[in-house]
């Protein structure tokens, strides 16, 4: 039988000293594994919901249509009101939250023209 030592046994809680200014042991080479071969996320025989428009996903919901409607007059609102501007917040970002590409732009607008109403309310009232 053989003596536990560092180098045989990680059980034993030795280390091995080094001198000073070698560093790290180095880490022994992981072993590669071959990539795989994955299908792509679409099979090319996968044509069915392209061929029926039933099927095809529905651009934006009615209700996301109207937020984001709302949020744009709010924000235009936004200017002169701040309070009108985070209600424009709100109705935007519900709008994204239900999918509508046009509710995140109406977000980021709603934003930047309550900060502009902002800076005027303070402006006006300090002078």
């Amino acid at each position: 039988m053989t003596k536990a030592t560092a180098e045989t046994s990680a059980d034993s809680g030795a280390t091995v000293s080094r001198p000073a200014g070698e560093g790290p042991a180095p880490n022994p080479p992981a072993a590669e594994e071959p990539a795989a071969d994955h299908d792509p996320p679409h099979a090319e025989d996968d044509v069915e919901w392209e061929a029926d428009p039933a099927l095809e996903p529905v651009d934006e919901l009615p209700d996301a249509r109207a937020l984001w409607i709302i949020a744009f007059t709010f924000a235009a609102l936004g200017l002169f009101f701040p309070l009108a501007g985070l209600i424009a917040i709100g109705c935007g970002a519900l709008a994204w939250r239900r999918g509508s590409g046009r509710g995140r732009i109406a977000t980021f607008v709603a934003l930047g023209t309550t900060l502009v109403g902002i800076l005027l309310t303070v402006v006006v009232l300090l002078r």
